[in-house]
C-alpha cells in the first residue's frame, strides 16, 4: 500500500515538474542486474532519497547510486528531492529484471536428400510459460509455434531455420539451425499399372515399378493424388536393385460416379500422370426388385408344397431337400439387402434364385415314384401274411383251427400271396432266361471272332 502511495505522488510530481528525470544505465536485463542511477536536473537539489526495489524503504541518499537485483520481476525506482527552496518534488523510473534464459535446438536430420523430413527439438529455460516461434524458411513469418515441430523441406535448397524463445517477463532468445536439402533422382520409372477402369468406392491399383540407376533404392512407396481421388494406403518396397523391377499396390477411394480421373502417383521424389476410367453403374429399382423378390417367394412356396405332395406319394424327393432350403436363404440374404439398399447384390441374388426355381420345378416335374420290391411287399403285409400263416397251417406240429369264416378270409389272402410270388418267380425266371440268351449271343460272337483270328493267321503263314 505504501509503495503505490508513492507510486501515485510520483506521477502527480512528474506531471508537475519537468525538470528531474531519473537516468538510467540500463531499463532492462537478466538476473542479475546491476544499474547505476543518477539525475537530470537545473534545480539546486539539496537532498535524495531513493526507493529502488520498490519496497518502500530508503535504500540510498546517495545522488548517484547503484543497486544489483537479484529477482526478476518489474521495479519502480522512486526518487524523493528537497530543493534549496524546500520544494520537495519525486519522480519514478521503470526497471524490468528478466529471468535468466538458455535455448538450444537440434535438427534430425540436417542435410539430406528432397523431400526431407526433419525433426526440431527445442529446450529453453525461463520463466514459465514459454512461447516458441519457428521461421522455416526465413521469409520473417512464423510458420510454427509448437516446441518440437516437424517440418517437410521438399525443394532443395540452404535454409536458416530461425527459434525464438520468450518467457512470461518477455525475455527472449533467439536461435538459427541451418538445414541442408540436396536434389535427390531415383531413377525409378513407372512400366505399367492396372487395372485402368475402376468402379466408384474403394479400389486398388497396382503399379509395376521399374529401377533404372545401378543403385539400390530403398523404402518406395506409392500415393495417388488427384480431384476425384482419396487416397487411403499404399504398400512398399522395401528394396530395389539397379536393373530390378517391382509391384506396390495403392488402395484410393474413387468418388466421382461417371466419367474419367486425371491423377498422379507419386514414388519417392518421381510424380507419373495416370489415367483412370470409372465404370459406368447400373442403376436398379428397388420398388421392381421388391415385386421381383416376392413373386419368386410365391413360386418357391408353390415348389415347396409339390415337394411335399409327392414325399407323402412315395415319390424319390429326398435329395431336393437342401435344394429348397438354400433357396429360401438366398431370399432371406436378398430381402436384407434390399432393406440395406444394396441392389446390386440383390439383383444378383434375384437371379441365381431364378435360376434355382427352374431346376427345382424340372426336378419335381421328373422325379420317379418309388419301385416297391417284393421285399417291401413283404414288409407292409406283415400283420396279414401271418393271419394267413395262422389260418392255413400249423406252427410247432399244433393244429390252429379257425373259424369258417377267418378261413375264407385267409384263403383269399393266400391265393393273392401265391399269385404275387408266382408272378415274382415268373418275372425272374424270365429275367434269367434273357440272361442265359444274352450270354450265349456273346459267346456266340466270342468264338467267331476267336476263329476269325485263328484263320487270318493260319493265311499269314501261308504267305
Amino acid at each position: 500500500m505504501f509503495s503505490c502511495i508513492i507510486l501515485i505522488l510520483g506521477l502527480i510530481s512528474v506531471l508537475a515538474v519537468d525538470d528531474v528525470t531519473i537516468l538510467s544505465s540500463t531499463d532492462s536485463g537478466n538476473v542479475p542486474l546491476s544499474v547505476d542511477f543518477s539525475i537530470n536536473s537545473s534545480l539546486n537539489i539539496l537532498t535524495y532519497k531513493w526507493d529502488l526495489d520498490n519496497d518502500g524503504k530508503i535504500d540510498s541518499t546517495d545522488k548517484e547510486p547503484s543497486f544489483n537485483y537479484n529477482k526478476d520481476g518489474t521495479y519502480i525506482v522512486t526518487l524523493t528531492v528537497t530543493t534549496q527552496d524546500n520544494q520537495t518534488l519525486s519522480v519514478i523510473k521503470k526497471i524490468i529484471v528478466k529471468t535468466t534464459m538458455t535455448a538450444s535446438v537440434t535438427a534430425t536430420p540436417s542435410t539430406g536428400v528432397a523431400p526431407l523430413t526433419v525433426q526440431f527439438t527445442a529446450a529453453a529455460t525461463g520463466k514459465e510459460p514459454l512461447t516458441y516461434s519457428w521461421d522455416f524458411n526465413g521469409d520473417g513469418t512464423i510458420d510454427s509455434t509448437q516446441q518440437n515441430p516437424l517440418k517437410t523441406f521438399d525443394n532443395a535448397g540452404e535454409y536458416q531455420v530461425s527459434l525464438k524463445v520468450t518467457d512470461a517477463t518477455e525475455n527472449w532468445q533467439s536461435k538459427i539451425t541451418p538445414i541442408t536439402v540436396t536434389n535427390f533422382d531415383s531413377k525409378l520409372t513407372l512400366n505399367s499399372y492396372f487395372p485402368t477402369t475402376v468402379n466408384p468406392g474403394e479400389n486398388q491399383i497396382t503399379f509395376i515399378i521399374y529401377n533404372n540407376g545401378t543403385e539400390v533404392v530403398k523404402d518406395i512407396s506409392a500415393k495417388v493424388v488427384g480431384a476425384g481421388i482419396q487416397y487411403l494406403s499404399s504398400t512398399g518396397i522395401s528394396s530395389l536393385k539397379g536393373g530390378d523391377q517391382d509391384s506396390l499396390t495403392t488402395k484410393i477411394n474413387v468418388l466421382q460416379s461417371s466419367g474419367s480421373i486425371a491423377a498422379i502417383v507419386k514414388v519417392l521424389d518421381k510424380s507419373f500422370p495416370i489415367n483412370l476410367t470409372i465404370t459406368e453403374q447400373v442403376k436398379y429399382n428397388k420398388d421392381e426388385l421388391s415385386a421381383k423378390l416376392e413373386e419368386s417367394k410365391k413360386k418357391l412356396d408353390e415348389q415347396e408344397k409339390i415337394y411335399y405332395d409327392k414325399k407323402a406319394q412315395g415319390f424319390l424327393v429326398n435329395e431336393m431337400f437342401d435344394s429348397i432350403k438354400s433357396a429360401k436363404n438366398k431370399l432371406q440374404e436378398t430381402q436384407q439387402q434390399l432393406l440395406t439398399n444394396k441392389l446390386a447384390d440383390a439383383k444378383v441374388n434375384l437371379d441365381l434364385i431364378d435360376t434355382s426355381l427352374i431346376d427345382i420345378t424340372q426336378n419335381l416335374k421328373d422325379v420317379k415314384q418309388q419301385e416297391q420290391t417284393f421285399l417291401m411287399w413283404i414288409k407292409d403285409n406283415a400283420v396279414a401274411i401271418a393271419a394267413i400263416i395262422a389260418a392255413l397251417g400249423t406252427i410247432g406240429g399244433f393244429v390252429i383251427k379257425a373259424s369258417s369264416k377267418v378261413k375264407t378270409h385267409a384263403t383269399q389272402l393266400g391265393e393273392s400271396v401265391k399269385q404275387k410270388i408266382n408272378a415274382k418267380k415268373n418275372h425272374e425266371s424270365e429275367s434269367k432266361k434273357e440272361e442265359k440268351k444274352e450270354e450265349k449271343a456273346a459267346d456266340k460272337k466270342e468264338d467267331a471272332k476267336e476263329k476269325k483270328t485263328e484263320e487270318k493267321e493260319e493265311s499269314d503263314k501261308k504267305e
